[in-house]
């Protein structure tokens, strides 16, 4: 090929929904391209992939200093912080984690069994149970504490007070979408609908 061709190349306009290297477009909001390119938005979801993975293997370390797995310390730690005084409910936990009822049900019970969780009918629905972190859950928690603290400061680091309180705003409105397109892709993958 000679250098004339090489240009002609380059100087072609892109065809509409493709990107840079005619890969066709993972988004068409304007706010989400940097000069008409998904090339940006694709790195800054293969980084919150890799951020999530990493968030992850945390979480999993955590609970194996807790004797437990990652998803098991995630259910002792939020029934902590939602228990308030009277204790709080299994479809409480499921919504906060977007977990299902069973499985919390399931992974509860075995807190339970552990005694690190205690559970109680619930005098307003005899049917439902309260659940609240137990001595054993909260002195394991407490062990915990020095080494979770270092670790999470280790990952929040490049975070301000401004950038904390902006990104705890962005992370709700992101789960928000995140629930929606479930949503959408279930809707398009049922209806076959390729939008």
């Amino acid at each position: 090929m000679t250098g004339k061709s090489n240009v002609i190349a380059e100087e072609r306009p892109k065809a509409a929904g493709t990107s840079s290297g005619n890969r066709p477009m993972t988004v068409s909001r304007a706010a989400l391209l940097a000069g008409g390119d998904d090339s940006a938005f694709r790195h800054m979801v293969h980084d919150l992939l890799a951020f999530s993975a990493r968030l992850e293997a945390v979480r999993e370390r955590f609970g194996s200093y807790l004797g437990l797995t990652g998803i098991q310390y995630t259910i002792l730690v939020s029934v902590r912080h939602l228990q308030g005084e009277d204790g709080v409910g299994i479809k409480a936990i499921a919504d906060h984690l977007g977990l299902s009822g069973a499985f919390v049900t399931i992974e509860t019970g075995k807190l339970i069994r552990q005694g690190l969780l205690t559970k109680r009918p619930n005098p307003a629905d005899r049917r439902r149970v309260l659940l609240q972190v137990s001595p054993e859950g909260e002195g394991r928690l407490a062990a915990l504490a020095p080494m979770q603290r270092e670790i999470n400061d280790a990952i929040f680091a490049a975070l301000d007070d401004e950038g904390f309180v902006r990104l705890a705003a962005q992370a709700a409105e992101l789960r928000k979408g995140a629930d929606r397109a479930l949503a959408l892709a279930d809707y398009l993958l049922v209806t076959g609908d390729k939008a």
